[in-house]
Parts: C-alpha cells; sequence; structure tokens
C-alpha cells in the first residue's frame, strides 16, 4: 500500500507541474511573479518605490508546489549523500533561531538529513539552503530566464520555519527581493528603511525590536503568494501555527547609477582617444597640498585659514559637471564603462536550462538560413590586442585592432553559482542572515519537480539532473556537457572547453581561419593565458573571436532571434561565399546558430512528399536532410579555405 501511495502522489505532483507555463515564464518571468499586475506598471510605480503583494495565481501555486518543501529537501539529500555526501553548513546551508531578541546559528558539523531534521523538528531552527539553483531544475530554469530578462546576476535561497518559530532578527538587504510562498504560510512584518535611507547599498546586520517603529506592513503569504519588498525594507517574518517553507529572490546588488559610475570613471580614465577619454577639467589636478589639508588635526582645527578645501571642490564640482555634459553630447562614452560592468555578470551568470534553448538542427549549408538560439544568453564585446602574447603563440595571428569576441553563458558553471564570490549568502548570514539572503542577485531558491516526488517517498527523489545528465533530451544534447566548467578553471587558464555538442566537428575543423583563410576572421579559442586574461579579462572568457571584417555579418546574426528572423547564409555580408558558410558553420558548431533547412523553408506539396522521383531520394537521403553530409561539406570548406588549422591553447599544449 505505502509503495502504491507514493506512486500516486509521484503522479499527482508530476500532473500539476505540467500546469506551470514554462514557456510563458521563459518568455516573461518577471511578469510571472507580479501577475496579475502588468510588469511595466510594476517597474514604473513600485520597483525601488515600495513593498507590494502579488496574490497568488494557479499557476504560481502550481511552480510553488515543485519548487522547495522540507520533505522533498529531505529525501533528495538521503539519495545525494549516497553518491557525494552530506552539504557542508556555512556554504550550502545554515541553521538559524531568533528567540527573545537574540539570534543564534547552532550550526553542526555534518549537514546530513538527520541532523538537518533534528535541528528542524527539535532544535526549531530554520534551515537556510544557498542558492538552491545548484541542485534544483525548477529554480535553475527560473533564475537563468530571471537573469535573461534583468541582465543581471540572480540568486535564490530556500528557508524551512518550523511552526511557531522565527529564525532571523529584523534587518534590512542591499537587494531588491521577491519572497516566493511555496509550502504553508508565514507573516510577515515590513518597516521603513533606518532613518529614512533608501536603497542603501549594504545590508544592516540585526537590528533591535526597539527601533523599528510601527510596521507599515504586515501580511500573511499563502502558497503561491508574492511579496516585493525594494532593498533597505526593515523586516521580519515567523511561522504561525504550521511549517512554513519559501524562496526569496534577490537580485540588482551595486546595480545603481553611483556603481555605473564608477566604472565610467574607471574605464575614462585608461581611455586616451576619443569618445572615451575624459575631458580635460576632468585630468587636471588639485592645488598642491590638498591632499595633507585633510589630516583631521587639520580638518578639526578652530582655524581653518588658508585650507585648500574650498579650491578643491570648486575644481572636483566643474570636473564633474564636464563628464555630465560630455557624457550626454557624446553618449559612446559610456559603452566602454557598461562593458566594464556587465564583466562579473557575463562569467558568473547561470548557464541556460536546456529546454530554454532551441535545437540547432543540422549544420548549415548555403541554401540554408541561420538565427541566433542564444539571444540573450550571448554578448558581442571589443576584443582588445592590447597586452597579448602574440609573438608567443599564434592563437591570435591574424587579428587586428577592430576584432570583437561573441561570448555566452553555455559553458558556465551552475554548480558555483553565487557561492564563490566575495559576499556570497555564507558571509552576510552572519550580519544579517535576511530571509532574502544577502549575496549579489542571491534569493532563496526553490527545489525541483523530483522534490514533491521525494516528499512522497517516490525512487525518483533527488534526480534532479545537470545538462549534461539529461543526455537523452535532444535540448540536452544541444547544451552538451559544458555546465560543469568551474570558475577556477577560467581564472587559472586551465582547461579549455572540452564538453562540446556531440554534433561538433573536431578541434581542428573549428579553428576555422588559418593564415590562408578565405574570411580570416572567425577564430574559436576557449581559454587563454592567465597572463593575457589579466592584460585582457575578455580573453579570459571562451567564445569566438572575430576580425573586423565579420563584424557586421555576426551582428546581423545576432539580430535574428528566432527562426522567423532567420538570416540566409548567402545573404551575410560578407564578400565570398565560403567566407559566409565558414562564419555560418562556425557559430553552429559552438552551440550559438540554429538552422532552418532549405527543406523547411520550402515545403514540398503533399503529393510530392515521398515519391519516387523526388530528389531527395534521387540524392540519396532518403526524403531527409542529410545533416552529417552538410557538416562534412563545411568541415571541408573550413580545411580548404584554412591551410593551416590554427590549434587552440589546450590543443597545443
Amino acid at each position: 500500500m505505502g509503495k502504491k501511495k507514493d506512486k500516486l502522489a509521484a503522479q499527482q505532483q508530476q500532473q500539476q507541474q505540467q500546469q506551470v507555463p514554462w514557456k510563458s515564464i521563459d518568455k516573461d518571468p518577471l511578469g510571472f511573479l507580479v501577475a496579475p499586475e502588468d510588469p511595466s506598471l510594476f517597474f514604473k510605480g513600485t520597483w525601488e518605490q515600495k513593498p507590494a503583494v502579488f496574490k497568488a495565481t494557479a499557476e504560481r501555486v502550481a511552480l510553488s508546489q515543485g519548487l522547495c518543501s522540507f520533505p522533498a529537501v529531505l529525501n533528495w539529500l538521503k539519495q545525494r549523500e549516497k553518491k557525494a555526501g552530506p552539504l557542508a553548513f556555512g556554504v550550502d546551508v545554515n541553521a538559524a533561531r531568533y528567540k527573545n531578541g537574540v539570534r543564534e546559528t547552532p550550526n553542526g558539523e555534518v549537514a546530513d538529513a538527520g541532523s538537518l531534521k533534528a535541528l528542524h523538528d527539535d532544535e526549531g531552527c530554520t534551515l537556510q539552503l544557498f542558492q538552491p539553483q545548484r541542485f534544483f531544475d525548477p529554480c535553475w530554469r527560473l533564475l537563468a530566464a530571471l537573469e535573461r530578462r534583468l541582465g543581471c546576476l540572480v540568486g535564490s535561497n530556500a528557508y524551512f520555519t518550523p511552526a511557531g518559530s522565527q529564525g532571523l532578527a529584523p534587518h534590512h538587504d542591499d537587494v531588491e527581493l521577491w519572497v516566493v510562498q511555496t509550502h504553508g504560510s508565514k507573516s510577515w512584518k515590513l518597516y521603513q528603511p533606518i532613518d529614512g535611507y533608501q536603497l542603501p547599498n549594504q545590508p544592516s546586520g540585526d537590528l533591535d525590536q526597539d527601533t523599528l517603529g510601527d510596521p507599515v506592513l504586515e501580511v500573511e503569504l499563502g502558497v503561491g503568494d508574492v511579496l516585493y519588498m525594494p532593498r533597505g525594507t526593515v523586516h521580519q517574518a515567523a511561522a504561525q501555527t504550521a511549517d512554513s517553507s519559501h524562496l526569496t529572490i534577490s537580485t540588482y546588488q551595486r546595480c545603481s547609477f553611483a556603481d555605473l559610475a564608477t566604472h565610467l570613471l574607471q574605464s575614462s580614465l585608461l581611455a586616451q582617444d576619443e569618445p572615451e577619454c575624459l575631458p580635460l577639467a576632468a585630468r587636471r589636478s588639485p592645488a598642491p597640498g590638498t591632499l595633507l589639508a585633510h589630516s583631521l588635526h587639520r580638518v578639526l582645527a578652530p582655524c581653518t585659514q588658508g585650507s585648500t578645501t574650498p579650491d578643491a571642490v570648486a575644481g572636483l564640482a566643474e570636473a564633474l559637471r564636464a563628464i555630465a555634459a560630455k557624457l550626454e553630447s557624446t553618449p559612446d562614452m559610456l559603452t566602454p564603462a557598461v562593458h566594464s560592468s556587465v564583466m562579473d555578470f557575463l562569467m558568473n551568470r547561470l548557464p541556460p536550462h536546456p529546454k530554454q534553448l532551441a535545437a540547432r538542427g543540422p549544420a548549415p549549408t548555403l541554401d540554408d538560413r541561420v538565427w541566433c538560439r542564444v539571444a540573450g544568453w550571448a554578448y558581442l564585446l571589443p576584443f582588445e590586442l592590447t597586452g597579448m602574447n602574440c609573438d608567443d603563440d599564434d592563437i591570435y595571428a591574424g587579428l587586428e585592432e577592430g576584432s570583437v569576441k561573441m561570448v555566452s553563458c553555455l559553458t558556465n558553471s551552475r554548480d558555483e553559482h553565487m557561492i564563490n564570490l566575495p559576499d556570497d549568502e555564507s558571509s552576510e548570514e552572519e550580519s544579517s542572515d535576511g530571509e532574502d539572503g544577502g549575496s549579489e542577485g542571491s534569493a532563496e531558491g526553490g527545489g525541483a519537480e523530483a522534490d514533491d516526488e521525494a516528499a512522497a517517498g517516490s525512487e525518483q527523489a533527488g534526480d534532479v539532473q545537470h545538462t549534461q545528465e539529461a543526455a537523452g533530451e535532444q535540448e540536452a544534447e544541444d547544451q552538451g556537457a559544458c555546465c560543469k566548467k568551474k570558475k577556477k578553471q577560467q581564472q587559472n587558464g586551465e582547461g579549455a572547453v572540452d564538453a562540446r555538442h556531440q554534433n561538433q566537428p573536431a578541434e581542428g575543423e573549428r579553428n576555422c581561419c588559418g593564415e590562408d583563410g578565405c574570411g580570416a576572421g572567425v577564430q574559436e579559442h576557449s581559454l587563454s593565458s592567465a597572463a593575457d586574461g589579466e592584460a585582457n579579462p575578455v580573453a579570459a572568457m571562451p567564445g569566438l573571436v572575430l576580425a573586423p571584417s565579420m563584424v557586421k555579418a555576426v551582428a546581423a546574426f545576432m539580430a535574428a532571434e528566432g527562426p522567423e528572423q532567420a538570416v540566409a547564409v548567402k545573404d551575410l555580408p560578407l564578400p565570398a561565399d565560403a567566407s559566409k558558410l565558414q562564419l555560418a558553420f562556425a557559430l553552429w558548431a559552438e552551440g550559438l546558430a540554429a538552422t532552418v533547412t532549405s527543406a523547411q523553408q520550402r515545403p514540398q506539396p503533399k503529393e510530392q512528399q515521398g515519391g519516387g522521383g523526388s530528389k531527395q531520394k534521387q540524392q540519396g537521403c532518403k526524403g531527409k536532410r542529410p545533416a552529417e553530409a552538410a557538416g562534412a561539406a563545411a568541415g571541408e570548406e573550413t580545411a580548404t579555405s584554412s591551410g593551416k588549422s590554427r590549434l587552440s591553447k589546450k590543443a597545443k599544449a
């Protein structure tokens, strides 16, 4: 009877998950979170301005029930322990308890399922699971969609609070927060920002109850309800009559205009040419002695005669006005600053969930069309050759100033997402441990479709697969086994991306622009040396380096964000057909392009399909387009046009 009951419960959970509108979530995750409100109205009247509650919708209830519950996570952890061992306190999970105005963190030595259950059930502790998108697919997919929409890091934490208890002290955080109630209910109290200081860039730490004043909002969240809080909103929460599970999604840490301004100043200081360089007023220096004049013994002295401070203030104000005037008259001055600001996001964001990517299709030919299947997952950056070791290694040979690099997050690590950052959640937990988390983009995250099956005792509990483990799915084949690549390897310049699409040609074929190449413009290289990475951080990122002659063509390709916008290979703005095919094949082989075949563009009449005299059968294709032949043709073109194939650094090693 027990097994039948478990199987029935698992089937019910699967049916509930089928109600989750994943395609709609992938397209508009913010609209999903704030429904029924229009997202544009949310950003106009609520974002960064005031808290808001969005009552449950049927779709959010269905997703919530598949995100996280304490029994489900325990069963998942039991399965995990058999293969990978327990979790680690302070890294993967924390225990927290707030009683009589004091917060405690009674972490044990081993975070196994038995220890966590005892802390929750017997000790009355809230358990905080850091960044569950590392483990559970639904949370991964939701956060990846949000990162794609917001253009900044998004994280999550899951919280499991026993009835009648509170885990965390009142506090505020430095991130925008969405709290999603997934099981049970929880009561929240929200207060004004401390001293009226809105949108702080630092978390508060634990706050004394006597300093809070009266709540500005009290609400009890049920399953599927969402609570939004701008950064700086003081809050606390407690479970009442039943156990509670929720996740918080947090983002926009250090993403203010002031943060962007720091990147603008840094990039402009390094620039020597227009339009990026600073105006002359900002390049001038303050008067001699200005720095010495600000020793505290001088600042606090009763007589300020002869102080350089007024002149320094006036000069700096003039410099800032000059920068502002130049920025308004020359908007391109901002571009290098944005590129500098986006680097951390590009290197640390989540890879897409395999179901968020369209199938690549067969290798393209000149008769086909291609479109960018990684729109929102890829980025085009300038590739500066300054400081590169071009003489020591010919991987950069043939490139020139004006080259660009198309990078994507396909090979980013899901396993370490939001964990190895300097201000990761585990460290901030010691200071604030907010229900929202506190790490950059950290959010309390959920479980997986398999989690609730685990709660029901299903043998499939905890079987949530990473991309490379879902080898039977077409989407996973397209994604490849790339999500395991570690950021540590990237930082050390180790381990060129060695997990590629199964249909991809050999390494030598991918490097399709030899010194004699007709296009002389496409260079696939995964990772450069650490020295190159220090001189040029873009060089440390996997991607395709393209010569200036290829820039217009790749820009046209990236603008085609769906099959209906696909660009004909023969129409790519390049002078030779061989160059067009070379670029299209390189983009496809790297997993960036999807192919719309000529047969798909011009479907045959039904009476001709399958006929014995069809051209396809005459060509030996048996009614199907031969992807292998297309790949071989492109590979042959690559080999003949490239002459000597240039190997990546890993291949040479």
